[in-house]
């Protein structure tokens, strides 16, 4: 019997579109006209899952606003574990080329300790798409074998 692959409750064309989105996004240019500086680039990343891993290690609270610390976890985690399982759709269903190879099956919270360490060993890259920089440090960690 052949194996069924997961259905989706979105419309074909629709999820593909938005796949698509995000792939243009994570592999776009990065100009910084295509990119709201300090929202959505590596600085503002840094900043988000800095937030996110204080708030695990039980450490300073530095926003002002809780909803502004909740915002700031939230986009960190979310954004790290969206590029990590969009990666992994596109490669189980779509036959997309792996990017990267985890050994692992990893938390959001790993996730974010990794893009974390990677933003900061590479302070230089800060002003790029806050995709791009996930992507290649879940490339930088878990390289492929043969590309």
């Amino acid at each position: 019997m052949k194996p069924m692959l997961p259905t989706l409750s979105m419309p074909r064309p629709i999820l593909c579109a938005l796949l698509g989105l995000f792939v243009l996004a994570a592999g776009g240019p990065t100009t910084a006209s295509a990119q709201t500086p300090g929202v959505d680039d590596g600085a503002a990343l840094l900043v988000e899952c800095g937030s996110a891993l204080r708030a695990a290690d039980g450490g300073a609270v530095l926003e002002e606003d809780p909803v502004e610390r909740g915002v700031h976890m939230g986009q960190c985690l979310g954004l790290v574990s969206a590029v990590w399982h969009t990666h992994k759709l596109m490669v189980d269903a779509y036959d997309s080329r792996q990017a990267f190879c985890p050994t692992a099956i990893l938390s959001a919270g790993q996730m974010a300790r990794l893009v974390h360490a990677y933003l900061t060993a590479h302070p230089d890259e800060l002003e790029r798409w806050d995709t791009q920089l996930i992507l290649e440090a879940y490339v930088d960690t878990y390289p492929c074998r043969t590309r």
